[in-house]
C-alpha cells in the first residue's frame, strides 16, 4: 500500500538554492527579526533611505512569493490526497451500495411483520429504516417566483436588509448616529507589488 502511494508521488527536479537578490544587492543590510505580537517594533533597523526602502520592498516580495509557492504546493498536495481517497474509497462505496440494495427488500419485509419497531436487530448489527426529510430544490427561480406571486403569494418572502451605502451617507456625510452600527473612517493601507 505504502509503495503504491509512493509510486504515485511525482518527484520534482531539485531547484538551485540561489541567494536572494536582495542579499546580493544589499549585503550590509541584515534582516530584522519580527517583534512579538503586541510589542513595539524594533528600532535596530530603520528604513530611512531609498536603498533600505528598496531592500525592504524586495524582501517583502520575496517572502510573499515563498508564501505563494507554499500555498500552491499545499493545494496540489490536497488535490493529490483527495484524488487518492476517491480512488481508494470507490470499490468500498460500490460494495456498500450493492449490499445495501440486496439487504433493503429483506429488511422492509421483516419490518412489515413488526408493527412498532423500524429496526431489525441481528447479531452483526442493526438495520433501520428512517424517514428522510422532504427535499426541495428550486431549479428555475424566476419561473417559480412568477407562479407563486400569481397563485401562492404566501410562498413569496420579502427580505428586509440595510443599505451600507445609505448608512455610510448618514454616518459620514450627515454625521447622524445610527444605533446598532459601528463605523470608522478608512485608513491608508501599504501595498507592495513588483515593478513592471
Amino acid at each position: 500500500m505504502q509503495a503504491a502511494v509512493m509510486d504515485s508521488v511525482r518527484t520534482e527536479p531539485a531547484t538551485l538554492d540561489l541567494p536572494d537578490p536582495q542579499d546580493v544587492l544589499y549585503p550590509d543590510f541584515q534582516f530584522p527579526t519580527s517583534p512579538e505580537p503586541g510589542s513595539a517594533p524594533s528600532t535596530a533597523f530603520v528604513v530611512d533611505t531609498a536603498a533600505k526602502a528598496d531592500w525592504a520592498i524586495g524582501r517583502i516580495l520575496s517572502i510573499e512569493a515563498r508564501m505563494a509557492r507554499r500555498a500552491e504546493l499545499s493545494i496540489e498536495l490536497h488535490n493529490r490526497i483527495d484524488a487518492w481517497l476517491a480512488k481508494a474509497q470507490a470499490p468500498d462505496t460500490d460494495s456498500v451500495a450493492y449490499l445495501t440494495g440486496l439487504l433493503r427488500p429483506y429488511v422492509e419485509a421483516e419490518l412489515a411483520h413488526q408493527h412498532r419497531s423500524r429496526t431489525l436487530s441481528l447479531p452483526s448489527g442493526l438495520a433501520s429504516l428512517r424517514r428522510q426529510p422532504d427535499r426541495l430544490e428550486i431549479t428555475d427561480r424566476e419561473a417559480a417566483l412568477a407562479w407563486c406571486e400569481a397563485h401562492a403569494p404566501e410562498a413569496v418572502v420579502v427580505k428586509k436588509d440595510l443599505s451600507k451605502t445609505e448608512l455610510k451617507k448618514l454616518l459620514f456625510q450627515k454625521s447622524e448616529p445610527v444605533p446598532g452600527v459601528d463605523a470608522s473612517l478608512g485608513t491608508d493601507q501599504l501595498y507592495i507589488k513588483a515593478s513592471a
